[in-house]
């Protein structure tokens, strides 16, 4: 099992829109083969953003929906959002 984290920068007009089109689109994540469990929340500090943590079986899972229609679909939902890119990262959980 691998671990994603996504960092999302989103533009302080456009949270409400973002928190709406995120929700709208998580079951499209949820559904994808590997996806075991998706989390998601607004960061505490230091500057707006949002935070994902999804477990997948493999990273290669998680690389297979990003070639899918239903990633561009899913961030569609929220993509106009974004302040930058976001920071994503993977790691293997040891307890």
């Amino acid at each position: 099992m691998v671990v994603e984290i996504a960092t999302i920068y989103v533009n302080p007009d456009d949270e409400a829109a973002f928190v709406e089109g995120f929700a709208a689109g998580a079951d499209i994540l949820r559904r994808q083969k590997g996806c075991r469990e998706m989390r998601w929340g607004k960061r505490v500090e230091p500057e707006l953003a949002y935070m994902i943590a999804v477990e997948w079986d493999r990273i290669e899972d998680h690389f297979a929906f990003r070639e899918t229609e239903d990633y561009k679909t899913f961030g569609s939902k929220f993509r106009d959002c974004l302040a930058k890119p976001p920071e994503v990262f993977h790691f293997e959980p040891r307890g």
